[in-house]
């Protein structure tokens, strides 16, 4: 880590592993799994507006499904996208996360 202020490469080594932590709950459609790297205080925005606590938690659980193929994230910073296509080559969309300290304390769905 570099004096002072955390650069963007400081920030993306700290919030890779939460963001494959993201990633490998996704590739297994489990929700819950998803839903425990949300911070207390994490916002999800989604279709619906904006979910927090339990609402974001359930919202985990609905991105999270089987059928979905999610490509390799993109990373700058303590931001990711994580880009889904269903696996029929119907339906695509993403996640836009921000990581702070080992939880997501944002998402937001990206048609």
């Amino acid at each position: 880590m570099s004096a002072g202020h955390p650069t963007d490469a400081d920030r993306e080594r700290r919030s890779a592993p939460v963001v494959a932590a993201a990633l490998d709950a996704l590739h297994r459609a489990d929700g819950a799994a998803l839903g425990r790297l949300l911070r207390d205080d994490a916002a999800w925005l989604g279709p619906d507006g904006r979910a927090d606590g339990a609402g974001a938690v359930a919202a985990a659980h609905r991105v999270a499904v089987a059928g979905r193929e999610w490509a390799d994230p993109q990373l700058k910073g303590a931001h990711a996208v994580l880009r889904w296509a269903d696996a029929d080559g119907g339906a695509r969309g993403a996640l836009v996360v921000e990581v702070r300290g080992e939880q997501l304390v944002l998402v937001c769905e990206a048609p």
